[in-house]
């Protein structure tokens, strides 16, 4: 087995599962890890372990990174509130990069505000072209760019005249930081649509680690709906 996870981790922030067509973002947590096996436990009826011998995936968010386990289940254990479910730690797990900088494709409405120092403001309403907890990739198109948004944003400097801020319009909420701008690229098969790159600089630690889940989670499903294809 796996020898030293538990202390790799560090401290567990999140737990998801999947297993066939089941994806489980919420009611679960590890209860305890040793070399062996992770205990699973969830509370009520509304999280249904498989069966012994089954597949199951777990992504645990750690204050260490994201680690994803493909492993099978050892044993599942009902003792009402309580469903305990022990999963064997596989020989090997895959290791994400540090929960901040692990980037996911997403197409996410986003608002761009560039704040100027004498009052002004601009405003541009695009999409992201992918996502992670340390920043944001916006997709800008020649139609966006008619006031020369990207020569303005990526001017040297700006940041002593103007403001840059954004806000990620997701499903579940509004996420508003400050951000600087890091560089530009054409989007690949498209020569005439920019790949803007930004760092954020202001972002709540809460919302790093929403944003985090939600990339993790968008793997997830896009990793089940492959093996479905397959």
């Amino acid at each position: 087995m796996a020898k030293g996870l538990k202390d790799r981790i560090g401290e567990v922030k999140d737990v998801r599962a999947m297993w066939s067509e089941t994806i489980i973002t919420e009611g679960i947590e590890l209860k305890e890890i040793s070399d062996e096996e992770i205990l699973l436990i969830a509370s009520g009826s509304s999280v249904k372990f498989p069966e012994a011998g089954a597949g199951i995936n777990i992504a645990l968010y750690c204050t260490n990174g994201v680690f994803l386990l493909d492993t099978k289940v050892k044993q599942k254990v009902f003792n009402s509130p309580y469903t305990f479910c022990y999963i064997t730690i596989p020989e090997h797990y895959d290791i994400r990069q540090q929960r901040e900088f692990f980037r996911t494709r997403f197409n996410l409405g986003v608002t761009l505000t560039i704040h100027f120092n004498n009052g002004e403001k601009k405003v541009i309403e695009s999409k992201t072209f992918d996502v992670s907890g340390n920043g944001t990739s916006l997709l800008i198109a020649p139609l966006l760019d008619n006031d020369n948004i990207i020569k303005l944003i990526s001017s040297p400097g700006v940041d002593r005249y103007a403001k840059l801020a954004l806000c990620l319009h997701f499903p579940e909420k509004d996420i508003n930081t400050r951000v600087e701008f890091v560089h530009k690229r054409v989007l690949p098969g498209d020569t005439k649509v920019k790949v803007c790159a930004f760092k954020f600089i202001s972002i709540n630690p809460a919302d790093v680690d929403f944003i985090t889940k939600q990339c993790f989670l968008k793997q997830l499903v896009e990793q089940n709906k492959s093996k479905k294809e397959f």
